[in-house]
């Protein structure tokens, strides 16, 4: 499967691990972002048209099916890291790849539907924008909260904890959808 792929990056990205290509890490910085900023917005496209044969809608496709798509290979980074005791690494991980996801995984693609559709209006935005921020602010203030009471230690009840509200909001996206 992936294959295609691995050919196609050979030959586009630069690989400056090797003498050869050391001084071009820029281009293969910038080539990465490219390739992921298409590969986001053709899988964006992918599951739109998948909600719409499943006749499921969009917001549940994105809050549901993508986020989870996107956050595990997320998961397992910063698993992998937390493992070998760079606890600060994997809160940076987290906070860093949301950061990235939103403003070049969703800006880029967005930007891209705009510039060859012309404008679009999502339901999603002007429905559940207002509620969704609102909880995701509770989860901000909830967290740091926690990380006060448990002086700023990770502890596996907090994941549980998190774990378990992000249930509660799947729960509410697919009633209020």
């Amino acid at each position: 499967v992936s294959l295609p792929y691995a050919c196609l990056f050979l030959v586009t990205v630069p690989d400056c691990r090797k003498e050869r290509w050391r001084k071009w890490y820029v281009v293969t910085f910038f080539m990465s972002v490219i390739w992921i900023m298409g590969l986001s917005f053709a899988m964006l496209e992918l599951c739109r048209r998948a909600g719409c044969v499943m006749n499921l809608p969009q917001a549940v496709m994105g809050q549901v099916i993508i986020a989870a798509g996107t956050s595990v290979p997320d998961a397992l980074a910063s698993i992998s890291v937390a493992r070998d005791g760079q606890g600060d690494m994997a809160v940076s991980n987290v906070i860093g790849s949301n950061v990235f996801n939103i403003f070049v995984g969703l800006g880029f693609p967005w930007m891209l539907c705009d510039l060859i559709r012309g404008p679009y209006a999502s339901s999603a935005l002007t429905e559940g924008l207002v509620a969704s921020v609102i909880i995701l602010f509770g989860y901000i203030l909830l967290l740091l909260a926690v990380m006060l009471c448990s002086s700023w230690k990770l502890r596996p009840w907090v994941g549980y904890l998190l774990i378990a509200l992000h249930l509660l909001y799947i729960i509410w996206v697919l009633l209020t959808a």
